[in-house]
């Protein structure tokens, strides 16, 4: 045996053996026992409810929202973009069980194709911004500079970025450089047609 496989097996022995040692020293005082089973139980529980968004309130990111009044239903109400509503429940296949008002509605919170936005949410915690207008979109690059280092590849003004992703916190924007890999950049630096995108979105904030 080499002696790398050696202190791989040390190494398994060792750790099988502290395993055991802790499980024996757990259940050696059930008040021990008491106490792990107690906070466990209080662990998973704050983690679902970091994951449960019951009650919470969304908002239509999309121009207008359809809303049925039962699953596979008939429609009740439209909803157009910012508009908001509560999860009562989120239900099989992506269906979704939502109130407006007095009103309890549903719909299919499946994946929607935007032609500018690519794939995303219907609704969504936050309202729908200029921000996430730019997913998708092409920007120019106006460094102050004339030239950008992106990853490995050198880009120099004029050349078109497609947005991947953005940052409303810091105002940074995400797009894949001519290596494949991400990188940021901030908007100060790029031309963007703001008129063109919103007139895509009238109901924008």
């Amino acid at each position: 045996m080499s002696i790398g496989r050696q202190f791989k097996r040390i190494g398994e022995v060792t750790a099988a053996l502290a395993l055991w040692n802790s499980i024996i020293w757990l259940f050696s005082k059930p008040k021990r026992l008491l106490i792990f089973l107690l906070v466990s139980l209080i662990a998973i529980s704050s983690i679902v409810l970091m994951f449960d968004d019951t009650g919470e309130t969304f908002y239509v990111n999309t121009n207008s929202l359809e809303l049925l009044d039962r699953p596979f239903g008939n429609t009740k109400m439209t909803l157009e973009m910012n508009d908001s509503l509560t999860l009562v429940k989120e239900m099989n296949d992506n269906w979704m069980k939502v109130a407006v008002g007095v009103d309890t509605l549903y719909f299919k919170d499946n994946f929607f194709a935007d032609k500018e936005l690519g794939y995303t949410y219907r609704i969504q915690k936050t309202p729908f911004s200029k921000w996430k207008a730019l997913k998708g979109q092409k920007v120019t690059l106006n460094h102050p500079l004339g030239y950008f280092e992106a990853g490995r590849s050198m880009m120099k003004n004029g050349d078109e970025i497609t947005v991947q992703d953005y940052s409303d916190y810091d105002k940074q924007l995400k797009f894949k450089n001519d290596a494949g890999t991400f990188t940021e950049i901030p908007v100060e630096y790029l031309q963007i047609d703001w008129e063109s995108i919103l007139e895509n979105y009238p109901k924008i904030q």
